[in-house]
Order: C-alpha cells, then structure tokens, then sequence
C-alpha cells in the first residue's frame, strides 16, 4: 500500500506532468488569455474590425483553445496510472484510491498518507512533558515530533469521511462510498469536453462519428469553470490521498508579465516577412508531387 500512496504523491506533485503543475499551466494560461481578450477590447476599431494582426491573433486563439481543452481531458479522463500507460490523471487516482478503498483505513489515512502518529494524545502528552521541562519565562522551539494537532486535524477529517465520530472511531474506519460517488459526480460534469477533444483534436473523427459528441458552445466562462471544478476536485483529492493540496494554483509572477506590451509586436522589415512567407508558399505547393517510385 506504500508504495501505492507514493505513486499517487508522484502523479499528484513531483511528476514532469504531475497534476498540480498541469494545473498551474492551466490557470496561467486562462489568466494570460483573459489578459489577451482585454486588449482586443481596447484595440482600435478600423474597417469594421480591431486594428490587430489577424494572422497572430488567430495563432493565439486557436492555440489557447487547443491547450485548454486538452489539458482539461488530461486531468479528467479516467484511465489507469499504473505501468508503461500510466498517466497523471485526476480522474485516474481517483479511480485508482476507489478501487483500494478497503484498504484506505484510518489508520493508513493518519500513518501511511499523511505521515503523523496515529495516536494524537500520547503526541500531546509528550508536548505538554516538553513544555513543563523547559525554563519558565523564557520562549522555546517546540520540536516537531510534539506537536499533536496536525493528527487531531487528519482524524477530525475521516471522522467525517468515514461518517463517524471520536467517540465511535477505530482504526480500522473507512472511507464512505458516496464520498467517492460525489466526486465522481463532479467530475462528470466535464465528460462533455473530454469527448470533445476526442472527436476534435485528439483523434479525427468522421461527420458521422462526431454526432452528438461535440460541443455546441464552450466559451472563456465555460473554460474557467471547467478549471475550477478540477481544481477544486483536485484539492480535495491531494488533501485525502497525498496529504498535499493545490494552494493557490495560479503562479505569482516573479517577473513582468506585461513587459513590451506598449510597444509594436514587429517594426522591421515587412519585406522580410513577406519573403518568408512566400518561400514557404513555394516549397508547400510542390508537396504533391509525389512519385510513388520514391517511396
């Protein structure tokens, strides 16, 4: 089981694509994009339109979108997180932690996940023998091993998971199915996306197969809902299973994120772009003269 609990502290914050940093990625992404959308309302208006580059502003679009609902089906989708398809998945440890919920007992929910002494009043009584040895008047560092309210905090939270009470607890407590059925209720809610991008953007998908399984409308609202409900699962998830949490998920800047806005995107030569562009045009137009005698 240890190793279990580890593999979910893994996937959920120190993994390369682990879920709290596709999160951040996500929040930074629908900030700089919100940003975006504010200054095509404050762009000038010219010939019925803003006086913006179409070309890049439909990069960005486009790219924001993509980025967005991929990585909302990523965090959401229910696949396994073990072995060579493992994937950092939300939907995946909390299927994962549903499918070993007999063994998620109180004892491994204070011990094994969270790291603290299952024993909270041995912990405070040592704490209070600590205080009572030490030099009256005088301030003093209590060490960690003495401070008993981070346990008292984790039973206090399965009590309710479990729907028991300190009077009624054992060790042996478990996790309430429809703890699980809650989440998984939520999570749901943002089925409509996932099987979006499978039809749109993951796989290509025929007029015929994509009926009825794309979305009408989803719109920046919708995005940030569908960030926040993640979040918002994703805190309670890491809380229970990881002992951990998102915190604010949104990254502070640590440097100018409006830096060189108020100046031009180009002032060279537009010449240049055009060769660009044009010697591009001619390569791509000859990509269909194909003789199948070199293949």
């Amino acid at each position: 089981m240890r190793d279990r609990i580890e593999l979910w502290k893994r996937i959920y914050d120190t993994d390369d694509n682990a879920i709290s940093k596709a999160l951040s990625k996500l929040t930074w992404d629908l900030a700089a994009f919100s940003c975006v959308v504010e200054m095509v309302r404050q762009a000038p208006d010219a010939d019925g339109g803003k006086r913006l580059n179409g070309m890049m502003l439909e990069m960005l679009i486009s790219g924001f979108w993509s980025t967005t609902m991929q990585g909302v089906r990523r965090l959401a989708e229910r696949e396994t997180i073990h072995g060579q398809r493992g994937v950092c998945s939300l939907g995946g440890l909390l299927m994962d932690a549903r499918a070993v919920r007999q063994r998620v007992t109180r004892r491994v929910f204070v011990e094994d996940i969270a790291g603290l002494e299952y024993n909270y009043a041995a912990t405070e009584d040592r704490y209070w023998r600590f205080l009572r040895a030490q030099a009256p008047g005088q301030a003093h560092w209590v060490p960690r091993e003495y401070h008993y309210e981070p346990s008292v905090q984790r039973h206090a939270v399965f009590d309710w998971l479990s729907g028991t009470t300190p009077a009624t607890s054992t060790p042996d407590d478990l996790i309430r199915e429809d703890v699980f059925d809650t989440l998984d209720r939520r999570l749901a809610q943002l089925d409509g996306v996932v099987e979006h991008v499978n039809v749109e953007i993951a796989h290509a998908a025929t007029e015929f197969s994509r009926t009825g399984r794309v979305l009408a409308q989803w719109n920046l609202d919708d995005a940030k809902g569908a960030i926040k409900e993640l979040a918002q699962i994703a805190q309670l998830v890491g809380e229970w299973f990881c002992f951990s949490g998102i915190g604010t998920v949104l990254p502070h800047p640590q440097f100018d994120q409006f830096a060189h806005l108020d100046q031009p995107l180009f002032t060279g030569d537009r010449r240049r772009l055009q060769a660009t562009w044009d010697g591009l045009e001619q390569e791509i137009s000859e990509w269909h003269n194909v003789d199948p005698r070199t293949l």
